[in-house]
């Protein structure tokens, strides 16, 4: 019985001094840096030495197309539109009617990616419905002006020689776009809908049919131009709005999951949006 108490006193005191040893090598444990990145690093107690932990290094590859200031400015499929970037009211594209519409006109140099755009979306077998493309700028100024005299009388406003008429007009920027500022002059963007059209909630819509455009409107050259989550950027929350920019930068931006002007602000850095 003795034996056996002095056994278990000794097999303690050699625990003891085991988690002694154990605790003291894990204290003065170092961080080993592995692969060179921050926060990916292995513990270990083995090494001796000092290191420092720094930071992965920048990439050394350009991916961005190998675009010029001279290429946005030769190239109209390159022009960025909007509130600070105005057209003329001169400005009027060589525009053709898009065979599959009644009325619907688009650039007639880009009418080919167009052309097979809609034949993708056939072929998929997709039903859709060409809400909107080229507006000229007279037709632009009549939305805008019925717009803000709308929100006017709901004002109380009858005259728009009233100051407080301006009011009416910076909310109608909100909502539908001023004369010049509008994509859809440029004749390189159209409206793709879907039979559930009347109201235009893009939640309505046929999901299946954006995610394929999504998925391959850059084949074509188009871009989702106002897509919901970068609106801040944009200005517009559009989903269903597609804009030619030529195949390489559309392949770029859709791959990045980036907007026309984040893409336009590479290449012009002093570019305000």
């Amino acid at each position: 019985m003795k034996r056996k108490i002095l056994w278990l006193m000794s097999m303690a005191a050699l625990c003891l001094v085991l988690y002694t040893i154990v605790a003291s090598r894990l204290a003065s444990g170092t961080n080993i840096i592995f692969g060179g990145e921050d926060g990916a690093f292995i513990r270990t107690d083995s090494a001796n030495y000092n290191v420092t932990p720094t930071p992965a290094p920048e990439p050394t590859v350009d991916i961005w197309p190998k675009l010029t200031t001279a290429d946005f400015e030769d190239n109209t499929y390159l022009q960025i539109v909007n509130n600070n970037n105005l057209l003329s009211s001169a400005y009027e594209p060589d525009v053709s009617k898009i065979a599959r519409t009644r009325y619907m006109m688009f650039s007639t140099e880009y009418m080919p990616y167009l052309d097979a755009f809609l034949d993708g979306i056939e072929e998929a077998g997709f039903e859709y419905f060409i809400g909107g493309a080229y507006r000229s700028y007279s037709y632009q100024s009549h939305v805008f002006n019925s717009k803000a005299s709308q929100i006017a009388v709901g004002m109380g406003i009858t005259d728009y020689l009233d100051p407080r008429y301006q009011e009416a007009a910076d909310q109608a920027k909100t909502i539908t776009a001023f004369p010049g500022a509008s994509e859809h002059q440029l004749g390189l963007a159209v409206d793709i809908l879907d039979r559930n059209r009347s109201r235009l909630v893009y939640s309505d819509m046929n999901q299946e049919l954006f995610a394929w455009l999504d998925a391959h409107c850059a084949e074509y050259g188009f871009i989702k131009r106002y897509p919901t989550r970068k609106l801040l950027l944009t200005g517009w929350d559009e989903p269903w709005h597609y804009r030619y920019v030529g195949v390489e930068a559309a392949t770029f931006i859709m791959e990045q999951g980036i907007c026309f002007e984040e893409f336009y602000a590479h290449y012009f850095p002093d570019f305000e949006y």
